[in-house]
């Protein structure tokens, strides 16, 4: 539910905290600082961001973070003439990918007092508080909000979140109703898309499906691919992978894109069905759109391959890796090409036949 829960999260962001995540990815080299800050190269981070920051200082604000140097993120944020409410988000945000770093978030608030807040501000530090305290420990904004404005749709949506991870749905019925009816808030996707989560992995394929009908025919509104990643989890979860599948090359014909949670669900929902052939076509579709499945997933694909007899598909996975995504194939991803066999150059050894494949079943579009 870990990646899932992620790009919910992400979901959450406002247009202007979206763009600054992207423009990080584009105008800052991540991975290497990421390499540099494993190895306390701090002088080497300082020279690689210090031209950067004067075009792209969300972006480097942002990096600093995500790396896990909140304090220097903090101290560049402290130089930055008028800063606004997106600087001290791009500074924050990524802190909640771990809690220990989440528990700063109150303290870097504190320490820039004089900044602006904004909606997502308030998400941030309630998302802040549930992992570091519990969701009731964030309530308080509710009824005061950092900002200063009235709770927003945002805000119950990460309050929401955060009281179906201590699994208590009942408290969920509660702020709904406040949200809707004392608030006057319609949710959005994004909303409908926690409870969705919540159900594919506590409830049932039909209590999903049910909230889906819900969401479209009631309240008017579009799956998106969270929603229908939260479906194919539920599938997958009971056996159910033909049905995973149909909805899979559902998105694949719609305008619906596919991110690395699709891959993630259906690469393991094949790979626990041992039809490998299927989750070869499916894993290279996703490294030709560069959306990777998790780690973990990749290392059940080569091991089933080659406990299948596969051994020079599964390298064929590993070094088709190595060809897409180089500068990612590194650290805890090396285990894919102990698991193969495949020497440091990451050639294909041709001396090991595999056994025939199996031929993939007919999908068709998702129906509900």
């Amino acid at each position: 539910m870990a990646a899932a829960t992620f790009a919910a999260c992400r979901r959450l962001l406002s247009t202007a905290a979206a763009a600054a995540a992207e423009k990080t990815e584009l105008a800052i080299p991540i991975a290497h600082i990421h390499r540099l800050a494993r190895a306390g190269s701090l002088a080497e981070i300082n020279a690689t961001l210090a031209p950067l920051v004067p075009s792209h200082t969300i972006a480097a604000l942002s990096a600093l973070s995500s790396v896990g140097l909140p304090e220097r993120a903090s101290a560049l944020l402290g130089t930055i003439p008028s800063p606004t409410a997106v600087h001290l988000n791009a500074v924050l945000s990524p802190l909640l990918r771990r809690r220990r770093l989440a528990g700063l978030v109150p303290s870097i608030l504190a320490a820039h007092a004089s900044i602006p807040r904004d909606a997502f501000t308030d998400s941030i530090l309630a998302k802040s508080l549930c992992l570091t305290s519990g969701a009731d420990s964030a309530l308080h904004l509710l009824r005061e909000p950092s900002s200063g404005a009235p709770p927003s749709l945002q805000l119950f949506t990460t309050l929401i979140d955060c009281f179906y991870k201590q699994r208590l749905p009942h408290r969920i019925e509660e702020l709904w109703r406040t949200m809707v009816q004392d608030h006057g808030i319609t949710p959005d996707t994004a909303a409908y898309n926690v409870r969705i989560t919540y159900k594919s992995v506590n409830g049932t394929v039909d209590e999903v499906k049910e909230l889906i009908h819900v969401m479209r025919e009631e309240a008017g509104l579009q799956p998106d691919v969270v929603t229908y990643n939260a479906l194919m989890r539920a599938m997958a979860r009971v056996k159910r992978v033909d049905e995973a599948v149909k909805v899979y090359r559902g998105l694949e014909a719609s305008e619906v894109a596919p991110d690395c949670a699709t891959y993630t669900c259906v690469v393991g929902a094949l790979c626990g069905a041992g039809r490998w052939s299927e989750t070869e076509d499916v894993m290279y579709k996703g490294v030709k759109r560069r959306k990777l499945a998790d780690l973990g997933t990749f290392c059940v694909l080569v091991r089933g391959l080659k406990g299948a007899g596969k051994g020079r598909a599964a390298r064929r996975v590993v070094v088709g890796l190595r060809k897409k995504f180089p500068e990612r194939l590194d650290g805890p991803w090396r285990e894919l090409e102990e698991a193969t066999g495949l020497p440091a150059s990451g050639k294909e050894d041709d001396g090991e036949e595999d056994g025939a494949d199996e031929q993939p079943a007919a999908t068709t579009a998702a129906e509900f």
